[in-house]
Parts: C-alpha cells; sequence; structure tokens
C-alpha cells in the first residue's frame, strides 16, 4: 500500500471581471445590459412595481465594470480527516491544510478573522457546510463588489464513480459511502449555490478533495485510479479550475512535513511576492515545486498540477486590501452556529457584540456548563459587577461609547432572537455598566418568567437590588442562585 498518497486536489476558482478584467465567451456575449421587467416596461412607458434581482442577475450587473476595487472579502474554510462512518478512511493533513489556509488569509492576506469561518471535522457536516455557505453567511453579507474565497479539504470522488449522472462528491462528515448521492455534496451544486445565492462575481473555490492510501475496499464510493478531469470540470462550470495534478496522476501528501505537498507548495507561491502576488505567479511556481518534490520522493512516479479556464485577463491578488470592510452585524453572527474557533451564538467577545475591534480574533464562545461550574467553584463569594460579566461573557466597557454602542448590537441581537430570553442578559449587563440599575433589573425578571433555572439572573437581580438599597430582595435572591446552582459558595457578599 503506497503511503502518504492523496487523491483528487482540485482548485476551482471563479474569476470574473472585477478582480481579474476577465471574461468568458458567455459571458462576453451576456454583456448586454440586464433586462428587468422593470426596464422592459419602462421602455414602454408603463408602470410597475419594483422586482429583486437575484444574486445572478446582480452578477450580471456589474460585470461592464472592470476597474471596481475590492469592497469587502469573506472566506469559508473546510478541512476533515475524522469521519462519522467508519468505513471513511481518515486523512492525515486535510485539517492541517486548511488551518494552515486559515492562517494565511487572517494574517497576511488581509481577511478580517470575523469574515472567515473555520469548520472542521464535525463541524463540517453535510448541512454545516450548505448553510455557510448559501444560507447562514455568505448569501447575507456578500455584495457584488465583494471578494469570497471557499476552501474545502477533504474526500473527493470524481465523475467516473457514479455511474447514473457522472457526479463528483465532496465529502462531508457525516456521509455515507454508501449513499454519496444523499449524503454528500455535489460539487455542481457547490457551483449553483455560488451562482445563484453569492452575490458576487469574484469567487475563488478552492477544492482540495484528497483520498489517502488507506482506503476501505467497501468505500466504493471513494476508490478511482486518479484526480479529476480540471478540463472537463471546467468546461462543464465555465470557471477556472486548477487541478492537483493530471486526471491519470496521484496527488500527494509530503513525507517531508504535514501537510499535502499541493497545498503547501501553493501556500509558498502565494507569500513568494507578499500580499500582490498574482494568482498565477503562485500556481507557476507551485507547480514546479510539487512536481520536483514528488519525483524525488516517489521515483517513477509524476505530479502534474493543471490549470484550465475559460477566462483572460489581469490576475487575482488575493491578499489585495478591501476599499470598504465592515464589521460582521451581531445579528447575522448570533444566527451562525460555533465554528471550530468557537465563534457564532450568544454570549461571545466585544467584537461579537459591540464590534468595538472588528478585525480582533475570537478565541471561545459562550463558557459552557462545565466552564461555568469551574467559574462557581473558584469564585471567593464576593459578588461584584466584573464577576457578572466574567460568567456571563458580557466585556467591561471602559467608554461611554463602547457601552452604547455595545447595547445598541445586544437590541439587535435580542430582537432577532426574540424566542430565546438569554439574549436578555447582554442587554441587563451593559445597562449596569451603564448605571441604568433599574432597567437590567426589569430585563432580568423578564428573563426569569421564561427561563427560571438561570443562576446568573439570579446573581445578577440579587447585585441590582442591592445597588438599589433593597437589601432583603438581595438577600432573597442570593438564597435563590444557591439553590439553583449548589457549587456556589454558602457565603456571599457584595463587594461594591
Amino acid at each position: 500500500m503506497l503511503q502518504g498518497r492523496k487523491n483528487a486536489v482540485a482548485l476551482l476558482a471563479v474569476f470574473l471581471p472585477g478582480v481579474l478584467s476577465v471574461a468568458s465567451a458567455s459571458s462576453l456575449a451576456a454583456s448586454q445590459p440586464v433586462r428587468t421587467p422593470e426596464s422592459q416596461a419602462a421602455s414602454k412607458g408603463a408602470a410597475v412595481a419594483p422586482t429583486i434581482v437575484p444574486a445572478a442577475a446582480q452578477v450580471e450587473a456589474a460585470i461592464s465594470d472592470t476597474t471596481r476595487p475590492v469592497r469587502d472579502k469573506w472566506a469559508v474554510v473546510v478541512g476533515l480527516t475524522q469521519f462519522a462512518n467508519a468505513k471513511i478512511p481518515k486523512l492525515r493533513y486535510a485539517t492541517e491544510d486548511a488551518k494552515a489556509f486559515y492562517q494565511y488569509l487572517t494574517t497576511e492576506a488581509n481577511f478580517s478573522p470575523d469574515h472567515v469561518r473555520l469548520l472542521l471535522n464535525e463541524k463540517a457536516t453535510q448541512r454545516r457546510v450548505r448553510s455557510e455557505l448559501g444560507n447562514k453567511l455568505l448569501t447575507r453579507m456578500v455584495k457584488p463588489d465583494d471578494l469570497v474565497v471557499i476552501y474545502i479539504s477533504s474526500h473527493g470522488s470524481p465523475s467516473q464513480m457514479d455511474a447514473i449522472e457522472h457526479k463528483n462528491y465532496v465529502v462531508t462528515y457525516d456521509s455515507d459511502p454508501d449513499d454519496l448521492y444523499s449524503t454528500s455534496i455535489d460539487m455542481q451544486e457547490i457551483l449553483g449555490i455560488i451562482k445563484h445565492r453569492v452575490a458576487s462575481d469574484r469567487v475563488l473555490l478552492i477544492l482540495d478533495a484528497c483520498h489517502s492510501g488507506g482506503v476501505d475496499p467497501n468505500a466504493k464510493g471513494m476508490m478511482r485510479a486518479g484526480n479529476f478531469d480540471a478540463s472537463s470540470l471546467a468546461e462543464g462550470s465555465g470557471k477556472m479550475v486548477i487541478c492537483s495534478s493530471e486526471p491519470e496522476e496521484q496527488s500527494w501528501e509530503s513525507k517531508r512535513y504535514s501537510n499535502g505537498v499541493f497545498t503547501k507548495h501553493l501556500l509558498e507561491g502565494l507569500r513568494a511576492k507578499g500580499t500582490n502576488t498574482p494568482l498565477t505567479d503562485a500556481f507557476k511556481q507551485a507547480q514546479e515545486k510539487i512536481s520536483d518534490e514528488v519525483k524525488q520522493d516517489h521515483p517513477g512516479l509524476t505530479q502534474t498540477p493543471v490549470l484550465r479556464s475559460k477566462w483572460t485577463g489581469r490576475d487575482l491578488v488575493l491578499g489585495v486590501k478591501p476599499a470598504q470592510p465592515e464589521p460582521l452585524p451581531p445579528t447575522v453572527l448570533a444566527d451562525l452556529e460555533p465554528d471550530s474557533l468557537g465563534r457564532g451564538g450568544l454570549m461571545v467577545p466585544e467584537n461579537q457584540i459591540a464590534m468595538v475591534n472588528p478585525t480582533k480574533g475570537v478565541e471561545s464562545s459562550a463558557p459552557s456548563a462545565e466552564k461555568l461550574k469551574a467559574i462557581a467553584d473558584a469564585w471567593d463569594g464576593k459578588l461584584s459587577l466584573a464577576y457578572l460579566c466574567k460568567i456571563t461573557k458580557v466585556p467591561v466597557y471602559k467608554t461611554e461609547k463602547e457601552m452604547k454602542d455595545a447595547l445598541q448590537s445586544a437590541f439587535a441581537m435580542k430582537a432577532a432572537n426574540f424566542n430565546d430570553p438569554q439574549y436578555k442578559i447582554p442587554v441587563a449587563i451593559i445597562r449596569m455598566q451603564m448605571g441604568s440599575i433599574g432597567a437590567a433589573n426589569r430585563e432580568l425578571q423578564e428573563l426569569l418568567v421564561d427561563n427560571p433555572g438561570c443562576w446568573q439572573a439570579y446573581l445578577a437581580r440579587a447585585y441590582c437590588f442591592h445597588k438599589l438599597n433593597q437589601s432583603g430582595e438581595a438577600q432573597d435572591f442570593l438564597r435563590q442562585s444557591q439553590f439553583r446552582n449548589p457549587t456556589l459558595p454558602s457565603t456571599i457578599e457584595f463587594a461594591d
């Protein structure tokens, strides 16, 4: 059995004119002004109701302007080395490749960390990947002048493995190798999401669909002799396609380092001239380096990356600085499930609630039940506003402007999630920081009507009554919090 083998690494890129000043024959043919029902009726002097233009139409309408700058940049990065189904062989370096690519985007290529989602292993289910691409993030945030990068590193199945429709599949964490049609993601579906649900003509799709050497012989949907056919994929999609090897070749994981040969050298190529490195220059350098390494480490075998495209014109510079970057709105972030860095959901650091510093990376999400217990166990029993911020994961804001911005964002999150009483906590804690104790107490009262088991809310109400000089009520809520969380100290005192 050959070791370190990785099949079917493919990089598909949608390069439309705003980035590369390029156009395929089909796009040139379609470069006439977009004829909507409104424009047709207007030419006849008729008044009609406005019509919402879908993503694909927005893209077509923007194609004529080839010099406009990149407004903002977004990315979804996916990597899997482990799978729920034991029939699917584990990969060695797919998650390392994904993490390395994420690191490159956020530290070198001018992508804001809160604009890049990282999904590894169990986070990368079929539903989650589809949702991030076509529903929860890109569809809601991307505008026609934005640059979008999608990177997926996992198992892949080439078209010859689908005897009926000859489809290519990307394997997700919950895929069934005996039923890839129902449990994996069709590559053409990904292209369809980009075309119809992402309102940008600047999309780079990197599909690192790899296959290790230790293949279960029963996983028939995963076995093949070589790589995807870049020419057929480019012809079928009308996009740029870069495959890590020719169709009859294998793609390899390195014997020298913990990455795939293709991804490693692609990243080195992208770094060759700093942030201004054109993509084609990076590819040419990677092509040579990959060929040399495989020839040296696997005598008699070759790996030749292939670029096929329907596009012509100037090249993409992935590290270009966005002209008008915007923070991820907290209402959108609240709807996202936590990614592999814990970003998404309810109570999170300041760039997710108030977005005081939207370029700062997020290290953790709302605390788990185990972490909250550990916090309570380690508590000295001195109840303060700082401690309430700690157990609710609401930052301590230093300026009035930060507090007002945070409160506005917390209100937006609460409105967007009106069925979830936990979204009242950030509003209450921020109001307490602003000195609005009565308003904070009312917010907490409403929360406890819907969630009477929230011990943090009882502690917060005890603090509010203490500040309102109602000691009897304060002591009563302290006892209620201790009843609902027996790990709290038996004696609790107010520190401020």
